[in-house]
């Protein structure tokens, strides 16, 4: 008999072990872990796939991976060209949110691509931009001001 107990002991134990790992292992993968950003998760890279009628770099990002980065309208973004040129534009829903000759970001409501491009001024043109060229977004994170 006490061969039985020390067995059932054994197997209860061994069981209630595996039962509080298995627990233990569920919620801390059910966890929001903080997630260290890496390289891919501040910068966004696209391809030029047309440069429309008005000279606008119309490319090939979507909106997925701007929220999945927390990028908003209002965010200010530095453009890096596959020519090597860099300019920082605003993030915006329409042309006139910004002054007249000024760059800026957008998403077409037609196509829901990102544009890049210059308030009533031509961006191919002025940057020398051509298509199936790449380009690199990174958020510019504002200056501290005392």
């Amino acid at each position: 008999m006490k061969f039985y107990y020390q067995f059932c002991f054994r197997y209860w134990k061994l069981a209630f072990s595996g039962v509080l790992m298995t627990a233990v292992l569920l919620i801390g993968c059910g966890q929001k872990t903080s997630t260290l950003e890496t390289p891919q998760m501040t910068s966004l890279t696209g391809t030029i796939v047309e440069i429309d009628d008005h000279g606008n770099a119309v490319t090939d990002l979507e909106i997925a991976p701007f929220t999945e980065r927390g990028w908003k309208l209002g965010d200010t973004l530095e453009a890096t060209f596959e020519t090597g040129q860099k300019t920082q534009i605003k993030f915006v829903e329409n042309y006139g949110d910004v002054p007249v000759g000024d760059y800026l970001g957008r998403f077409s409501t037609s196509t829901k691509q990102f544009k890049i491009a210059i308030n009533m001024g031509n961006i191919a043109e002025a940057l020398k931009l051509k298509n199936q060229s790449k380009v690199v977004l990174r958020k510019v994170e504002p200056s501290a001001t005392n």
